[in-house]
């Protein structure tokens, strides 16, 4: 692989490193654009799932099937303005305190209440602007927006905010019951409006029986993750700083909660739970180095963690470990950890470096 480039506030000060890989990217932009043949929104929230969404969108903003980039929040929306000028639209809450500065920037606003459009609405005419928001309606997740059974059509009578689209989220798309009456209320509730609709997520348009859709959401499949047809992006490895023998009997990290059986040799990686690996993983967590799987053994500490390399091993200071990449997989962390993929690899977006490579 070569290497692309580095974010500012990345570079490689550390034998610890995040490589993320854009050629996968592009491969499942395109994959998922094929599959559904519609615009696409990728969410690039929580800093693209800890890949780095400013670096993401400059090579997204290429693709003329990308309608807009969601975001969760003000902050992201105005971060990554400063990387794209495709439309960015906030899918959670704004404060009404960034509003002003989010019209200032061309940035789309979900509205999920009454009272935030008319605060919104007085804003734009006040600016002699017209905000474009997309109305979140909750048809079953009981997290924000208006219940189906409101009255949308209010908006209709705030002539300074533009309904670009109205959408929903599925709170379980595997659970067909349950995602069929979230389809009919949003259907429902949707009637009589001429924009466009976005209720759900690639898994969602592919699982609901009958659900239409104008835009489709990609958030963790465009990663490469929750989706074995398309390809992972991040790969986690750092150098072996430190290696020593113990005796059988000796124990290792803290609470003395894991004892080597016989003599073996510890390695010792500059890295720990402040850059994302969880203690839930310790005693668990695997890792790869020169053709041999090893495993980590005691507790997970905040900057470094130690593996068992046997006796009979040639891995040395220096020697690079995987561990997460083409041997060593997020959904196993995951499965580990009994979380999901989401989480391991927004955590991962603390303080490891980040390079971009191409094959």
């Amino acid at each position: 692989m070569v290497q692309l480039r580095l974010d500012a506030q990345a570079r490689f000060r550390r034998d610890a490193w995040i490589e993320i890989n854009l050629n996968h990217l592009e491969y499942n932009i395109q994959s998922l654009y094929a599959e559904f043949k519609m615009p696409l929104m990728p969410v690039l929230k929580a800093d693209a799932y800890g890949h780095g969404a400013t670096v993401i969108a400059q090579i997204l903003d290429s693709y003329d099937f990308i309608y807009a980039y969601g975001v969760a929040s003000a902050d992201e929306a105005l971060t990554l303005r400063q990387a794209t000028n495709k439309k960015i639209v906030i899918l959670g809450i704004s404060p009404e305190w960034s509003l002003e500065q989010l019209l200032e920037h061309n940035i789309d606003i979900t509205i999920a209440s009454l009272e935030a459009a008319v605060k919104l609405n007085d804003l734009a005419k006040k600016k002699n602007q017209q905000a474009s928001i997309h109305i979140k309606l909750d048809t079953g997740m009981n997290r924000i927006g208006f219940a189906h059974e409101e009255n949308i059509n209010l908006f209709k009578t705030l002539t300074n905010l533009h309904i670009e689209s109205i959408f929903t989220h599925f709170a379980d798309p595997y659970n067909l019951e349950f995602s069929l009456q979230q389809k009919q209320y949003f259907e429902k509730s949707a009637q009589g409006f001429s924009c466009l609709k976005h209720p759900g997520s690639s898994p969602a348009l592919r699982l609901v029986p009958g659900l239409s859709a104008d835009i489709v959401r990609v958030g963790i499949e465009l990663y490469g993750l929750e989706n074995p047809k398309l390809k992972p992006l991040l790969s986690l490895y750092s150098r072996i700083s430190f290696v020593k023998k113990i005796n059988a009997g000796e124990t290792v990290s803290y609470k003395l909660n894991w004892q080597a059986q016989q003599e073996t040799y510890i390695a010792t990686l500059p890295l720990g739970y402040a850059d994302g690996l969880t203690r839930a993983l310790s005693n668990k967590l695997l890792g790869y180095c020169k053709g041999q799987v090893i495993k980590q053994v005691g507790n997970i500490t905040m900057d470094q963690v130690m593996f068992d390399l046997g006796l009979d091993t040639d891995i040395k200071v220096g020697d690079v470990v995987e561990i997460i990449g083409p041997h060593r997989s997020v959904s196993e962390w995951a499965k580990a950890a009994n979380t999901i993929s989401y989480e391991i690899v927004c955590n991962l977006n603390l303080r490891l470096p980040k390079t971009y490579t191409r094959d």
